[in-house]
């Protein structure tokens, strides 16, 4: 029974953090549908050539999509006749990078470290899409450009963007995505909670390899992902590994693979993908000591949690205990985005059932009779390509928000840090072992999002209140570990220490108020 609550768990945590990025997702692809059409799509991409596969790379880079919510919209690139090399680029470029990943990323190390991340992802996505054109693509390969008629400007072109975003959660997106988010769960379900803790070190030769075969498969959302590599430099691990986590693990998952293959033909597909695999393989490797800044090397690491079994061994598991887990994973943006998925469904689903001719679309494309009376407001003809970029951009500025919604200031962290540490201390004095686990884990999430917070609204992190930052969190990952020992005695003994941490820190952080 332990087994089904895991695997079920994993499954709703990977569903939860798949949501943000999973609804952006489906609005880009119905804004490249409906407002920019197929011709404004490619204009947007570039074309053939270096060109296209940079734009694309570029435009990848921008919009906050993950290896799930980039499917849709490679799918509706693929419609509106983009080639086939520039597609991949995009797909080897958008998960990965985005305004919120790249600055959360320049906190967790050496900037220079991430930097050369993102230039190795450009260099990557270029030859992927390079290496297709020269090596596997075929005449056959282009589809020809799915024309139909444009919502006319108004009310009717802003319902059609809501229709194809609906259509598209029943279309065979939905089923890659769902393949993706049930292996990620069945996977991170059945291995033994914590047999990756002693993995992925430095003196290791075999982690960035382990880390490929690991992660390939397995979704891993963009913030999450860049949080599992901060718990990798954090612990003097794999500089390479990091590096494919970073590129693999965020990059890709069985869905996204699933689809590629469909879409490639799995014998060129698969060549495609391991020489892609062999490119990332090498380049981690290539940075494994040029890019190794950690004085020292902890014994284990709890990066990799989240890809075992949220439960060890004998633990007493109930619906109870794994709610509270899923919660833990719902923030301010997934029960937007979860909300507004479910709404997406029941709309598609309707239209599935009850307007397989698509008189709903045949009516929104329909252009009013001639008219000599003053336009109003909401019909005025504003051409859909502009607002099509426009709602691109629209999305980069919402990311940016969301950074700030997401990553309070110092003055709000510590409000829920108060919380959250009040409660941790409780639950280990009262010998609540699973509750005091979740909330270090939130207390540890908190003190990140703290530091990010501070630097992407000062642009800067003082090294001095970074390293006390830092501090607190070992001597959380300390306390931890007691509890996971079911050494009690022992974490009752570290809760002061923790205390002198967290003073520390806390004083630290006033002072730069």
């Amino acid at each position: 029974m332990d087994i089904l609550w895991s695997v079920l768990l994993r499954i709703g945590q990977t569903a939860v953090e798949a949501s943000s990025t999973l609804f952006v997702g489906f609005f880009v692809a119905a804004v490249m549908r409906r407002m920019l059409g197929p011709e404004s799509t490619r204009n947007l991409f570039g074309g053939e050539g270096l060109k296209g596969l940079f734009r694309a790379w570029v435009i990848g880079s921008l919009l906050p999509v993950c290896s799930l919510g980039v499917i849709p919209v490679a799918r509706e690139m693929r419609r509106a006749g983009v080639p086939t090399a520039t597609i991949l680029a995009f797909v080897l470029a958008a998960p990965q990078l985005n305004p919120l990943s790249f600055l959360y990323g320049l906190t967790l190390s050496e900037p220079i470290v991430i930097i050369c991340f993102v230039i190795a992802t450009m260099l990557l996505a270029i030859s992927g899409g390079e290496l297709w054109k020269r090596v596997f693509e075929k005449p056959s390969d282009s589809l020809l450009p799915c024309d139909e008629p444009m919502a006319p400007p108004g009310i009717k072109r802003l319902i059609s963007v809501v229709v194809s975003a609906a259509k598209e959660t029943v279309s065979p997106s939905m089923g890659y995505i769902l393949i993706g988010i049930l292996f990620t769960g069945f996977f991170a379900g059945l291995i033994p909670h914590g047999a990756l803790s002693m993995t992925m070190r430095h003196d290791d030769w075999k982690s960035p390899a382990l880390m490929a075969l690991i992660s390939l498969p397995a979704y891993s959302g963009v913030l999450p992902g860049m949080m599992r590599i901060g718990l990798i430099f954090e612990h003097g691990n794999s500089t390479g590994a990091a590096f494919l986590l970073f590129e693999l693990g965020v990059g890709f998952n069985l869905g996204l693979i699933v689809w590629a293959m469909s879409e490639l033909g799995w014998r060129r597909g698969m060549l495609w993908l391991l020489m892609i695999c062999v490119l990332v393989l090498g380049v981690g490797y290539l940075m494994e000591q040029p890019l190794y800044f950690a004085k020292e090397e902890a014994v284990h690491t709890h990066a990799f949690d989240d890809w075992t079994s949220p439960f060890p061994s004998g633990s007493n598991v109930s619906y109870e205990v794994v709610l509270g887990k899923l919660m833990q994973k719902v923030e301010v943006l997934e029960p937007v985005a979860l909300g507004g998925i479910l709404l997406l469904f029941i709309l598609g689903s309707t239209l599935y059932c009850f307007d397989r001719v698509g008189q709903v679309e045949k009516w929104l494309t329909t252009l009013p009779p001639v008219s000599e009376a003053p336009v109003g407001v909401w019909n005025r003809g504003v051409p859909g390509p502009v607002l099509g970029v426009v709602a691109l951009l629209g999305l980069v500025v919402f990311s940016m928000v969301a950074l700030y919604i997401y990553y309070p200031d110092p003055k709000q962290a510590f409000a829920e840090i108060v919380r959250v540490r009040t409660e941790a201390s409780v639950a280990v004095r009262t010998g609540k072992k699973e509750e005091a686990i979740r909330r270090i884990q939130q207390w540890d999430l908190l003190t990140r999002k703290l530091q990010v917070g501070v630097f992407i609204r000062t642009g800067s992190m003082d090294p001095e209140v970074g390293k006390i930052t830092e501090d607190l969190r070992e001597r959380l990952e300390d306390l931890r570990d007691a509890l996971l020992a079911d050494d009690l005695t022992k974490a009752k003994e570290l809760l002061p220490i923790v205390e002198k941490a967290y003073g520390k820190c806390r004083a630290c952080f006033k002072f730069n108020e």
